[in-house]
């Protein structure tokens, strides 16, 4: 057997094994029964009374987005610092391309907390990690037509649609997430739209 024919079952695999990289469907269940579970506050630029239901319409969207077929797109992957970004673009059609970014962060700092009572500032170290998947998608109309950004343990922390922007905010917090959280999506946001303009 030449190397060649020994490689080409995993190359075969490979090519096939595309459309189950994308993880938009698993986390879109996965987020489903979190929100099933819990009450959250919701924040939406478009509404001054969002509610469940909205957002549950809402993500009727990116299920569509996550049942398409990637087999005529073009697939990219690379690692951007703690980022891994997934890609798979098509050159016919009104979507250009779907991105996938997972983010993984170790945290291990120490937070001061101040009190407004006459007491003295506490030290608590926060140590925890997080797992991030984000998924951006480009339109011929549209950068970024749909956005979602997801904690594997959390679950969905806000998605936009156009200029329509939802947030989640949980009574039960994972520690050290209002921590890190402006900083990573500062830099989502700054790669996501670097993303789109390839």
């Amino acid at each position: 057997m030449t190397p060649l024919t020994l490689l080409f079952p995993i190359l075969f695999s490979l090519i096939f094994s595309q459309d189950s990289n994308l993880q938009l469907s698993q986390d879109l269940s996965k987020d489903a029964r979190i929100l099933a579970n819990t009450s959250v506050f919701i924040s939406d630029n478009a509404t001054l009374s969002p509610s469940m239901r909205t957002v549950e319409s809402d993500l009727e969207l990116f299920y569509v987005m996550a049942s398409i077929n990637l087999s005529q797109s073009k697939y990219s992957a690379r690692q951007q610092g703690k980022h891994h970004v997934q890609t798979w673009r098509f050159s016919e059609g009104n979507i250009k391309a779907i991105h996938q970014i997972e983010t993984t962060i170790a945290l291990d700092t120490v937070v001061t907390q101040r009190y407004l009572e006459d007491r003295a500032p506490t030290q608590q170290r926060i140590q925890n990690n997080f797992k991030f998947r984000t998924y951006a998608v480009s339109t011929a109309d549209a950068l970024i037509k749909l956005y979602y950004l997801t904690e594997d343990e959390q679950g969905l922390l806000e998605y936009k649609i156009d200029d329509r922007h939802v947030e989640l905010m949980y009574p039960k917090k994972k520690l050290g997430l209002s921590d890190i959280m402006p900083k990573v999506k500062d830099e989502l946001d700054q790669l996501v739209v670097g993303l789109s303009k390839e």
